[in-house]
């Protein structure tokens, strides 16, 4: 299959081989996204399901601080999610994008991702088949998946080679699982062997 963006030969960034209704659909689906972004009540600290995603929380158990933590920064995120977003649609018609403009391609793209993926109920790990009624919408989220995972290929190779060695002393595993404590699904960990508590 003919990749839509590709790095640029002629530096940063990278060049766009879209037809005009996907760039049609760049242009629209940022647009509404920041439009409901816009009319966001954002002091009331409940945010619609939908787009609890763009605003992870921060406490999960601590409401007080959540609360403080969404005031001191979910304003300054919409605006953040707004900018990448009408990057988007500012630039879909464009051939070639820069470093600055793919940055706000992947953000907006994750963004839209997120959202319509919530609004479907996508559960990628459990092999999720879309219902007849949300197929048009199933398959906009699958594109939006494709450009961004080719929009990461471009990026990645733009990045300067690793530095020789550099990896020696990496270990296997390098995320590892901390001895004791927990494990993300709330399975116990094993025990240090040093005889440490959690």
């Amino acid at each position: 299959m003919r990749r839509r963006i590709r790095p640029s030969w002629r530096g940063p960034g990278c060049q766009l081989h879209l037809p005009p209704e996907e760039r049609q659909l760049l242009e629209s689906l940022p647009s509404q996204l920041a439009e409901v972004l816009g009319s966001l009540d954002l002091s009331d600290g409940e945010v619609p399901g939908n787009l609890r995603r763009l605003f992870p929380r921060a406490y999960v158990s601590d409401e007080e601080a959540e609360r403080s933590f969404a005031e001191s920064t979910r304003a300054e995120l919409a605006a953040s999610h707004r900018r990448a977003l009408e990057t988007l649609a500012g630039t879909a018609q464009e051939t070639v994008l820069g470093e600055e403009e793919m940055a706000g391609w992947l953000t907006a793209l994750n963004d839209l991702r997120l959202v319509l993926g919530s609004a479907l109920g996508v559960q990628e790990d459990q092999g999720w088949t879309p219902s007849p009624a949300v197929e048009h919408e199933f398959v906009i989220y699958q594109y939006l998946s494709l450009l961004q995972s080719e929009l990461i290929d471009a990026m990645e190779r733009t990045l300067p080679p690793p530095l020789p060695g550099a990896d020696d002393a990496v270990p296997e595993d390098p995320w590892g699982e901390p001895l004791g404590g927990l494990r993300w699904d709330g399975t116990p960990l094993p025990q240090s062997p040093f005889g440490d508590q959690p």
